[in-house]
């Protein structure tokens, strides 16, 4: 099962992406590793960091643009990039995350983009073929 895909000519100054998961922890994992992926090349290869956090949204797409902005927010104020996690969401739509991170001096010669936000256009969860599937619009 691939874990993302990078979609071309779907946003013009835009980067968007499909992350799927067979279950919402795997889903949000694979998040993880797309978003950092977009921002670092092979980002997922660095990470000795470790990052807690919690999140609650009233429903899976705010959650889903919550937690990628938690992302941002760790690259943009605290100076690491978030390369992988361990997720784990509840029925009430309560995430803890278990975060490795690598600072971003440490990944300059392989940064790629500056991703500013997630946001909600065009942004879709669904169960497809036994699969969640989340496509999702990066600013960048």
């Amino acid at each position: 099962m691939e874990r993302y895909r990078l979609l071309k000519n779907e946003a013009t100054a835009d980067i968007a992406f499909i992350a799927y998961g067979r279950t919402l922890n795997e889903l949000f994992r694979n998040i993880t590793i797309a978003v950092s992926n977009v921002m670092v090349l092979n980002a997922e290869k660095g990470g000795n960091k470790e990052i807690r956090f919690r999140l609650h949204a009233k429903n899976l797409d705010y959650l889903v643009v919550d937690f990628i902005n938690k992302i941002i927010f760790y690259k943009d104020y605290k100076n690491v990039l978030i390369t992988d996690a361990k997720v784990e969401v509840d029925k009430k739509l309560n995430l803890q995350c278990i975060a490795v991170a690598e600072k971003l001096e440490k990944l300059k010669d392989r940064f790629l983009a500056d991703v500013k936000a997630a946001t909600l256009h065009d942004l879709e969860v669904k169960k497809q073929k036994g699969l969640i599937r989340c496509k999702i619009v990066l600013d960048v």
